[in-house]
C-alpha cells in the first residue's frame, strides 16, 4: 500500500510540475506574442469588435486628421494621396494586411479595449454603435510626404528620430500603399509595398556598423584608439579570400578617427583582430543587435549579429557591416540617437496622446530611458568622430548649413560578385540643443551611401527644421 501511495504521489507530482511548466509557457507566449495575435489580421475578436464599434480618428503630431469613421462607420482616409501613401505604413489599413500600423497595432485605444469601463457602459447602452478612442501619433505628415517626394520611385526608408524625447517625427517606408484603395487580404498579399521595412526590413548595414565596432573599442579596448594601422588597399586571409576598400582605396596610415573619416575597411579588419569578437558582440548587444523589441507603440524586426562560426576573414568582414549583419533603418536610427544623447538610448515613441470622444487626453507621451549603452566619454568621442565625418570624409554631402552635421556613411554590398548594386546607407545628427533630431536614410540597390543617400538626409534635416518647433 505504501508503494502504491508513493507511485500515485510521484505522478500527482509530475503533473502538477507539468501543469507548471505548461502554465509558464503559456504565459511566456502571451507576454511575448500577445500583441502580435491580438494584431493580425485573422484575429476573430478584432473583426468583430470593429463592426460595433465607430473606429476613432487617426492624427498626426499637428492634429490633421489621418484616417477617420464616416456615420456607418466606415473608414475614410485623408484627401492627399501623397499624404496617405507617406503614411500609410505609419497609419496602416482597415483590413489589418500591414498589421503593424497603428489601425491594427493600437487598436485597444480606436476600438474602445482600452479608456473607462463606465464610458464603455454608458455607451454601450445609449448608442448604436460605440465610439472608440482618438489616436494621435508623433509623426508631422507634411515631412513624412516631403520624404515620400524626395523617395522618389526609389525602394527604401527614412526614419527621423527626437533623440531626446525618442519621439517618432518621420517614418517612411518606399514604396507607400494607399488605404484608400486597398483590397481586404488575401493568400497573395505578400507584396514588397505592405512591408514597412523602416521597422521590418533586414539589410545588410554596411559601414555604418563601423559605429558599433568604434564604441566597442573606446569602450573596452581605447588604447587602440590612438594606434597607428596601415591601409594597403588589401589585408591578406590566405585561402579564404581578402578585405579590401571600397573602389580599390589606398588609405595609408590612419587611427581609429580616421578609419571612420575614411570609412576605411582594411584598418578597421585590423582593429576588429585587435579588439576580439567577445567584446565586438558584447557591443553590439548592449546596442540592441539579437534583441526583440516590442515596444508599448511599435514593433521592430530583430537585428543580427552573429559570428559564433565565423573565421577570421568573416569576423573582419563582420566588423564593417558585412558578412552576416542584419539591422533595421529603425534600429540604426535608435543607435545613432544613443550616440547623439550622450550614451543613453530613449525608447522609441510613435503616440504622442490618446483621447476619448469627448477630446479628453487620458493618456499622454512620456519619455522613457531604455538603456544606457555605452559611456558619455565613448559617446562624445564617437560624436568627434561622426562630425568628422561630414566636415572631412565620406558623409560631406549631409552638411546643413547654419548647424553642425554628424555622420555615417554606409555602402552596403549585397551580392558576391557586385553585379547587384550595394545599398545605400546614412545615418546621423544634428549636434544642437535647438534641433535634437537623428536621421536614418536607407535606399536599395542605390550606389553609394555619400552620394545617394547623404544628399537625401541634409535635405530631410533642413525640412525638419522649418517643420518641428
Amino acid at each position: 500500500m505504501k508503494e502504491l501511495r508513493g507511485h500515485i504521489r510521484s505522478v500527482l507530482i509530475g503533473f502538477i510540475v507539468l501543469f507548471l511548466i505548461l502554465g509558464a509557457y503559456i504565459g511566456y507566449s502571451v507576454t511575448t506574442n500577445g500583441t502580435r495575435w491580438f494584431v493580425s489580421s485573422y484575429n476573430p475578436v478584432l473583426k468583430q469588435q470593429k463592426e460595433n464599434v465607430k473606429a476613432g480618428s487617426i492624427l498626426d503630431r499637428n492634429y490633421v486628421v489621418l484616417a477617420e469613421s464616416d456615420d456607418d462607420g466606415d473608414r475614410i482616409y485623408n484627401k492627399d494621396a501623397t499624404v496617405r501613401k507617406a503614411m500609410s505604413h505609419t497609419v496602416g489599413d482597415p483590413y489589418g494586411i500591414a498589421s503593424a500600423g497603428i489601425e491594427s497595432f493600437h487598436a485597444k485605444y480606436l476600438l474602445g479595449f482600452s479608456g473607462n469601463i463606465f464610458e464603455r457602459i454608458y455607451q454601450s447602452i445609449t448608442m448604436d454603435k460605440r465610439i472608440g478612442d482618438n489616436v494621435v501619433c508623433t509623426v508631422d505628415s507634411k515631412l513624412a510626404s516631403y520624404i515620400y517626394n524626395k523617395m522618389g520611385d526609389r525602394s527604401g526608408a527614412v526614419v527621423v528620430m527626437n533623440y531626446k524625447t525618442g519621439e517618432i517625427l518621420a517614418s517612411v517606408s518606399t514604396p507607400g500603399f494607399d488605404p484608400k484603395t486597398i483590397k481586404e487580404p488575401s493568400e497573395d498579399d505578400a507584396g514588397s509595398q505592405l512591408v514597412n521595412r523602416a521597422t521590418m526590413g533586414r539589410y545588410t548595414p554596411g559601414s555604418v556598423f563601423k559605429l558599433v565596432t568604434a564604441a566597442a573599442v573606446l569602450e573596452y579596448k581605447p588604447e587602440l584608439a590612438s594606434k597607428t594601422y596601415t591601409c594597403t588597399g588589401e589585408v591578406d586571409y590566405g585561402e579564404d579570400g581578402r578585405v579590401t576598400c571600397s573602389g580599390g582605396a589606398v588609405h595609408g596610415e590612419l587611427d581609429l578617427n580616421g578609419a571612420v573619416t575614411k570609412s576605411c575597411n582594411c584598418v578597421f579588419a585590423q582593429i576588429a583582430q585587435d579588439l576580439g569578437r567577445n567584446n565586438l558582440k558584447k557591443m553590439a548587444e548592449k546596442l540592441g543587435y539579437n534583441e526583440d523589441f516590442l515596444f508599448d507603440d511599435l514593433m521592430i524586426y530583430q537585428s543580427s549579429y552573429d559570428v559564433s562560426d565565423a573565421r577570421d576573414i568573416d569576423y573582419a568582414w563582420s566588423s564593417v557591416g558585412q558578412y552576416k549583419d542584419t539591422a533595421s533603418p529603425m534600429h540604426v536610427c535608435m543607435i545613432t540617437s544613443a550616440i547623439a544623447n550622450d550614451g543613453v538610448m530613449m525608447e522609441p515613441k510613435l503616440i504622442k496622446s490618446v483621447m476619448n470622444y469627448r477630446n479628453f487626453e487620458y493618456i499622454k507621451m512620456t519619455s522613457n530611458t531604455y538603456r544606457r549603452c555605452m559611456s558619455q566619454q565613448t559617446a562624445e568621442q564617437l560624436q568627434e568622430m561622426m562630425v568628422n565625418v561630414v566636415k572631412n570624409g565620406t558623409g560631406k554631402s549631409a552638411a546643413v548649413k547654419g548647424v553642425t552635421v554628424a555622420g555615417k556613411t554606409g555602402t552596403a554590398e549585397v551580392s558576391d560578385n557586385k553585379e547587384t548594386k550595394p545599398h545605400a546607407w546614412f545615418t546621423g545628427f544634428i549636434q544642437d540643443e535647438e534641433y535634437p533630431y537623428a536621421i536614418v536614410v536607407m535606399i536599395e540597390n542605390a550606389g553609394g551611401g555619400g552620394s545617394q543617400a547623404a544628399p537625401i538626409a541634409a535635405s530631410v534635416l533642413k525640412k525638419t527644421m522649418e517643420l518641428i518647433k
